[in-house]
């Protein structure tokens, strides 16, 4: 008896023009196809021709996936809370990710699941897929009638169906039953395989000329059927459905009526549609795929068995590339197959991988490489003779080292000059030989030979914290804006390199004499500018200014060793600072003097030039300052809320080293009224800030006569912020800084850098500044007057979590 089962092999004739075709449709050739002959392409090539023009062949043969994702995976989790599809993961896709990558469309999937489910997934981004719900578990069939609304709306010719919980059949299989589907000229095809048992299976059954009929579920079946199941399984001949199908879209939606119930009418079984097309005389085909196939994700025992086939494949692929792979090695990659991934894959020769490790589709390995417990993603390239274990890598890139020989050493496999245990990477570059352990880098680079341990390096991500939606409103931002912002502005370039160079003249010629260090920090601070992710994007974009000077201030300290580079710079401006004190003046006068001592900067090259040109600068500056007018007042709200108030819980954010002089000074006046206030600096040196040690030191000068106490009573306080670049990234916020802002009745904020990146903060907040340059200008609304000697002077004030449009002195309305 013969039958008609597609995907008989023979040989033929190779035509480039539907290869090429089928290549533009989906994205695949003909000949990447495993197991197909040039006879079944000539085959299917000459079928495509029969379909008509490029227009019709695109639409007929691009079928609508319908993915059946509606089990609820008892056998997995019993309670239900385990979703089979959502929940289990191999690498980094879930089991309905895996299921669907290889279905040959370029259609939106349409996925029914059940209700539980897509609440789950329309929380997430589902724009490239289709939802639908089926209501009641009522078998496959129920699946299709659930998804009736969008198959009546398709325009695709054929339909195709397959399963959300099938992650590890091979990507052929959904190609070969296509083409056999095609070849035969079919209505409807279901793919078949061989069984090593018929029992609880749905059989096959063909009428005596070969004709497929339709399918019978085990329990459907007569004793004669059953009978017959077995001597064919004897035979080679027992085929047992697979689940997959193609099918005419407008033959099915005319027939899904008809489908019959089963298990005692709960259960609707979507290959019945196989025996309705059968006895309407339309054209049935089986497509028997030769090749074992893993079950789904319906018991664990299954799980294992698809994990161990999908790790072995690779283990192989690997070894054929030259990659020495430990044997208990579990790999997965990002590809969506094993093929592209032969093609796609960039490893060097005399690596060694062990443990768990993914691959992204992007990553580049380079030759000697030792890989352990390792997670690379993005555009992340690893260098040669680079030892990574229990990294996570996304858009970084490890420098080459110097291949020398002898290239391997007992116990560890291979000699690496880079070595790098328990660390994070992103976005970040990593020099050649360094050695780091437990680091955590962000948006950053580490310079060559560089040796870090218990490090966390770069630009901070928002932190997972309980109070961070009580300390600041969204959307936050340590900065003005971010460089990204000025990409398509003339002034981008400009800004780029006004950080290249104000990093080389002002802090790496203050931070070191050596000329081999400088000139490692000068190309580290160019790598951050350069560095870009897997996007194209520089990393730098998505970054403020402070944020990259952040960073900068932190590479360069890494590379010269040199802990606070203005450390004399600010001891001169404190110097200068005790030396301008007046003694008395009104609460006004004391305000902008206060806020006028931040011209004292050492550090500026535009102060030494007015230092230079007048030696009194200083002294004259100053004592205008006293008589110049607020350019924004606030003052009568200061009055009312800080000096005439009851005694408060006050957080005072300083800003430069010399100007904090003045500050203590008021706040050691400010406590003689009853309020308490902490004092926040920054946990270490950055720029010429004043950090918590510096404040200490301060403090001990015999100037303040009361400071001391008022420490010692507990009614002033010095903390740290956390925050380790210009202003105070709260990004950065320490649990206890964080804590005295929630417990404060308001802050007081010195400095541009402080007023660019704590705006939104939930607490009252009295801004102490001068507007200095462009930004400040822009985002203050205030310009001074440069042919004065002092101008500029602001005291504004923003109430709790307010993010008001436009410039500070439009919201305070002058």
């Amino acid at each position: 008896m013969k039958r008609e089962v597609g995907g008989a092999e023979c040989k033929g004739v190779f035509k480039l023009q539907t290869s090429s075709l089928y290549k533009s449709i989906f994205g695949y050739s003909l000949a990447d196809i495993d197991g197909l002959t040039d006879r079944l392409i000539e085959d299917f090539t000459i079928a495509i021709d029969r379909l008509g023009n490029t227009d019709q062949i695109r639409r007929q043969i691009d079928p609508q996936w319908v993915v059946l994702a509606a089990g609820k995976g008892s056998r997995i989790d019993p309670t239900g809370r385990l979703n089979k599809m959502l929940d289990i993961w191999f690498g980094q896709k879930n089991v309905l990710d895996l299921s669907r990558q290889h279905l040959p469309t370029t259609r939106p999937h349409i996925i029914v699941v059940n209700p539980v489910t897509y609440q789950r997934l329309i929380s997430l981004n589902t724009n490239q897929v289709i939802l639908c719900v089926q209501e009641t578990p009522d078998g496959t069939g129920g699946a299709l009638r659930a998804a009736l609304p969008e198959l009546q709306n398709s325009n695709a010719e054929f339909i195709g169906v397959a399963f959300g919980d099938e992650p590890f059949l091979p990507p052929n299989i959904f190609w070969r039953t296509l083409i056999s589907h095609f070849i035969r000229q079919a209505d409807i095809t279901l793919c078949a395989k061989k069984p090593e048992t018929v029992v609880d299976k749905g059989g096959l059954f063909f009428d005596p000329e070969g004709r497929f009929m339709g399918t019978k579920e085990w329990y459907d079946m007569t004793e004669a059927e059953q009978a017959e199941m077995w001597q064919r399984l004897e035979q080679g001949t027992a085929y047992t459905n697979t689940g997959i199908t193609l099918v005419r879209r407008l033959a099915m939606i005319e027939r899904l009526d008809r489908l019959q119930s089963h298990k005692n009418g709960t259960e609707l079984h979507h290959v019945d549609l196989i025996g309705h097309f059968y006895q309407d005389g339309l054209k049935t085909n089986a497509y028997v795929h030769q090749a074992n196939l893993v079950s789904g994700v319906n018991r664990w025992s299954n799980v294992l068995a698809g994990e161990e086939l999908r790790y072995s494949q690779a283990r192989t692929l690997l070894a054929e590339k030259g990659v020495r792979v430990d044997p208990q090695a579990q790999i997965t990659f990002q590809s969506n197959s094993l093929h592209s991934l032969d093609e796609d894959l960039q490893i060097g020769v005399g690596c060694h991988l062990l443990g768990r490790i993914h691959l992204g589709s992007e990553v580049k390995i380079g030759d000697y490489c030792r890989l352990e417990n390792v997670t690379l993603t993005g555009k992340t390239i690893v260098g040669d003779r680079t030892s990574l274990i229990d990294v996570t890598a996304d858009d970084t890139v490890f420098a080459d080292n110097q291949i020398e020989l002898p290239i391997s050493t007992p116990i560890s496999g291979l000699r690496t000059k880079t070595e790098i245990q328990e660390a994070n990477f992103t976005a970040a570059q990593v020099d050649a030989a360094v050695k780091l352990w437990s680091v955590t880098a962000n948006a950053t680079v580490i310079p060559t030979q560089t040796i870090l341990d218990h490090r966390v390096i770069g630009v901070p991500t928002l932190p997972q914290t309980l109070w961070w939606d009580q300390l600041v409103t969204e959307p936050y931002l340590p900065g003005v804006f971010t460089l990204g912002e000025k990409q398509h502005l003339p002034d981008w370039e400009q800004l780029r390199q006004h950080i290249r160079s104000h990093s080389k003249t002002e802090l790496i010629s203050r931070s070191t004499r050596n000329e081999l260090l400088a000139g490692i920090a000068e190309q580290a601070v160019v790598d951050l500018l350069d560095l870009k992710r897997s996007d194209g994007e520089y990393v730098v974009s998505d970054l403020t200014a402070e944020q990259v000077w952040g960073a900068v201030f932190e590479i360069v300290k890494i590379v010269t060793g040199n802990p606070d580079p203005y450390y004399r710079d600010k001891r001169l401006a404190r110097q200068t600072a005790f030396q301008q004190l007046a003694p008395k003046l009104d609460w006004q006068q004391k305000l902008r003097l206060v806020i006028a001592g931040n011209i004292i900067d050492y550090s500026s090259a535009r102060v030494i030039k007015k230092l230079t040109d007048n030696p009194s600068y200083f002294d004259q500056a100053l004592s205008a300052a006293v008589s110049t007018d607020f350019s924004i007042n606030c003052f009568d709200r200061f009055s009312q809320d800080v000096i005439e108030a009851d005694p408060k819980s006050i957080v005072w954010l300083v800003d430069n080293d010399g100007e904090v002089v003045f500050d203590l000074w008021l706040v050691e006046q400010l406590v003689e009224l009853g309020h308490r206030i902490t004092v926040v600096g920054k946990p270490e040196p950055a720029s010429n800030d004043a950090t918590v040690a510096d404040l200490y030191q301060m403090a001990e000068h015999p100037f303040f006569q009361q400071l001391p106490q008022q420490i010692y009573a507990g009614d002033i306080q010095f903390i740290s912020s956390g925050s380790i670049t210009i202003g105070t990234n709260l990004h950065q916020a320490t649990t206890e800084f964080a804590t005295a802002i929630l417990n404060a009745d308001l802050v007081i904020s010195k400095g541009q850098g402080n007023f660019f990146t704590t705006r939104g903060l939930r607490r009252d907040t009295f801004y102490l500044l001068m507007s200095k340059g462009v930004t400040a200008e822009e985002s203050t609304g205030i310009v001074a007057d440069h042919s004065k000697l002092i101008d500029g002077l602001i005291l504004g004030y923003v109430p709790a979590g307010t993010h008001y449009p436009g410039t500070l002195a439009g919201f305070c309305h002058l």
